[in-house]
């Protein structure tokens, strides 16, 4: 199980490199300047994936403790595999890589503002679940 949780895990922090080497190869098309270089992107935009990731594997996470210990799920499109914790770390992995695919694919097409705006709203969200996860296994606790 935790191999399974492990591999999630790399494969979305791993999504972003091929990010990276399309930076570089634009890098080697262009013209050789001459003084300090310009960075190609700052670091925003590979810090809200990591910590898109992080929120996404702690929602898992939390759900998978909260369905165990009786609470249920009160997404509807979760409900199916919120029973599953291989299907959990699955789904989340995927909605993690493709938030980060969709943002990549806005930012070659040279508009950075709204793949920022993408990765802000999905950690906005994901952000405000994850908060949600930590009251309900709280709660059994206290219980």
């Amino acid at each position: 199980m935790m191999s399974v949780r492990l591999a999630v895990v790399l494969s979305i922090l791993l999504a972003a490199v091929p990010a990276r080497a399309a930076d570089r190869e634009a890098e080697a098309t262009q013209p050789v300047q001459f003084g300090p270089a310009q960075p190609v992107r700052g670091p925003l935009l590979p810090t809200l994936y990591v910590s898109l990731a992080a929120l996404n594997a702690f929602d898992a996470y939390a759900t998978s403790a909260g369905v165990s210990k009786g609470a249920s799920e009160a997404n509807p499109l979760m409900q199916h595999v919120a029973g599953s914790p291989t299907a959990m770390w699955a789904v989340k992995g995927a909605a993690t890589a493709t938030s980060i695919y969709f943002a990549e694919r806005l930012w070659r097409k040279n508009q950075k503002v709204k793949a920022i705006a993408v990765m802000l709203a999905a950690n906005g969200m994901m952000a405000a679940v994850a908060a949600h996860n930590a009251a309900v296994l709280r709660a059994q606790r206290a219980r």
